[in-house]
């Protein structure tokens, strides 16, 4: 996990990784919030479709009902967070990220872009933000966390 402790511990900058962990999404949990990070988890194993995505993502990150389920509203909701406070940052594990980016390269496109964005809005505050894409994908032009 030692990928993961750099982040937490404030060593690696703050955007979207590739991890090949195999640590169980609890355990990763619980070391987040052990650092005071708040964790959400994202399960993307059966995310076929961009409306799919959107779904998965509310439901991880506890958007508050307000949200529209499109990207924009999800970019804003992510670059808010008030309901979901954290003392040293957020990290969110992508689990699957492969599904969507197979089935729906627009979509991941879109996602991958709002993820990105969503780094950019964050590091510029004291509460980083971080994704951790897990699991096969196609080959992209993303940074590994080692």
């Amino acid at each position: 996990m030692s990928g993961l402790a750099g982040i937490l511990a404030g060593r690696r900058r703050p955007g979207v990784y590739v991890w090949r962990s195999h640590t169980p999404a609890a355990e990763i949990a619980h070391s987040a919030e052990h650092a005071r990070w708040r964790p959400f988890l994202l399960d993307g194993r059966a995310v076929t479709t961009n409306a799919q995505f959107l779904d998965a993502l509310a439901t991880a990150c506890a958007f508050p009902a307000r949200f529209g389920r499109n990207w924009d509203v999800a970019a804003d909701c992510l670059a808010d967070l008030s309901w979901a406070t954290s003392e040293k940052g957020f990290v969110l594990l992508y689990d699957g990220w492969g599904m969507l980016a197979r089935t729906e390269p627009d979509a991941w496109s879109a996602a991958r872009s709002v993820f990105e964005d969503t780094c950019t809005h964050w590091a510029a505050t004291r509460t980083p933000f971080v994704v951790l894409l897990r699991g096969p994908g196609p080959d992209d032009d993303l940074t590994e966390l080692a």
